[in-house]
């Protein structure tokens, strides 16, 4: 099948497809530029009309692996006291944590810092770059999966707030300053997200494949009670009982199979690790031959005493109110699916939207870390290690990542269906 072009024209109609977050069927709508297409019933955006959809992001990737390359060329930072000091680049905060034998934290770091954005910017390079060329249609199709499944994964901006924190912790033991690479990195950052903003999913796949079948639908009525199937991935509607998309080949299933049963498995095993995560020190720093460990909450504690309230704010929020209030919602959610309790749906679901938006910048403190134990290694002078609670915590955030991808939103919508049957 030939791509169908859009680029020529200011209109672009979206197909029809069914809300990923309530099942609620939506027409095919047509967008101007700068419009998006939203739910009526729960407000989840479905496309956006953006400008230039095709020339943007590969601009924008191109710069961003030159910030790359920059970013890895230079000194990222500098600490001195005492008239000792030490440099560090930006490849030394995963390979200090790998020598230290944290090789669990350095491939996380290697992963959510290097690997998958390299990936995400080089597979939206190809298959734009590519789009009216010769490409395998099965490639194209995996390129584009691999595009939506790791870009939660992608945190950048989390590491970059990381580095911000260090700073303070660090301002008044020692003096800092910034080499050329972590000025790359802020641009690295800033292109990556400005990248991923300027793409939208629901189009790429048209762009790639053509619109899907017209189809006669109820804008009322939810998919599954229509006998149809929403793809995840690029918005495609199937009849239930498909087994796979017929446009990006991805796997088809009315609701996520054992969903519910693994969103409880994965929080009841964060729940575990969390307990660890607060109780065994997150870093050890050893000055003069004095070993002081600090939890998550003694470094809240001694950035406050500090004075650093702003900062203590934002890591006891993040590291230990955000996993925390993290696990109790999704368990409140599964109870109350479970239980069919079948009011305030719409309250139900902005508090699931809470829960991923802000899951992954518990981040923060496993990444302060990491640049700590990097940047502090002054031998006989002070020298800073990770703790075994960042192994415990890096847990905690990953494992509730996917305790929120697991949970599927639509059982909640499916109890208001279930409730106006009976009436």
């Amino acid at each position: 099948m030939h791509p169908v072009s859009h680029q020529h024209h200011t209109t672009y109609v979206h197909d029809a497809t069914a809300c990923e977050e309530c099942d609620l069927l939506i027409p095919a709508t047509p967008l101007e530029v700068g419009q998006a297409s939203c739910c009526p019933r729960c407000g989840h955006t479905l496309s956006r009309h953006l400008p230039q959809q095709e020339l943007r992001p590969i601009s924008y990737g191109f710069a961003a692996l030159i910030m790359f390359v920059l970013a890895n060329a230079f000194t990222f930072m500098s600490f001195s006291a005492k008239g000792v000091g030490q440099e560090m680049t930006f490849l030394q905060s995963i390979t200090t944590l790998v020598d230290e034998g944290y090789l669990f934290l350095g491939a996380v770091l290697s992963l959510t810092l290097i690997g998958l954005p390299l990936v995400y910017m080089g597979s939206i390079m190809l298959v734009l770059w590519r789009v009216d060329k010769d490409l395998h249609s099965n490639a194209l199709r995996s390129l584009g999966r691999l595009l939506c499944r790791i870009k939660p994964w992608l945190m950048v901006d989390v590491f970059l707030v990381g580095v911000l924190i260090s700073l303070v912790k660090l301002m008044g033991m020692a003096d800092i300053k910034m080499g050329l690479s972590f000025w790359a990195f802020v641009g690295y950052t800033v292109l990556l997200i400005k990248m991923i903003s300027s793409l939208d999913q629901m189009w790429l796949w048209q762009r790639l494949f053509g619109p899907t079948e017209e189809r006669d639908i109820d804008p009322e009525a939810g998919a599954l009670e229509s006998g149809l199937v929403g793809c995840h991935i690029c918005g495609a509607l199937s009849e239930v009982g498909s087994h796979s998309c017929s446009r990006c080949g991805g796997k088809l299933h009315a609701r996520k199979p054992g969903g519910l049963n693994r969103t409880w498995a994965l929080l009841f095993t964060s729940a575990i690790l969390y307990i660890p995560a607060n109780v065994y020190p997150i870093m050890d720093t050893v000055f003069l031959g004095d070993d002081s460990p600090s939890t998550i909450l003694g470094g809240v504690v001694l950035l406050w005493a500090m004075g650093s309230y702003p900062i203590a704010a934002v890591i006891f929020f993040a590291s230990v109110v955000v996993p925390l209030v993290k696990i109790l919602a999704l368990f409140w959610l599964c109870y109350m699916v479970q239980r069919g309790n079948v009011t305030s749906p719409l309250g139900k679901l902005k508090l699931y939207r809470m829960t991923e938006f802000v899951g992954r910048w518990s981040m923060i403190d496993v990444f302060v870390v990491a640049i700590l134990a990097g940047l502090i290694r002054l031998d006989n002078l002070m020298t800073i290690y990770p703790g075994p609670a960042a192994v415990a915590f890096a847990g905690v955030v990953l494992i509730t990542m996917v305790a929120a991808m697991s949970f599927d939103s639509r059982l909640i919508w499916d109890l208001q269906q279930g409730e106006r049957e009976r009436e």
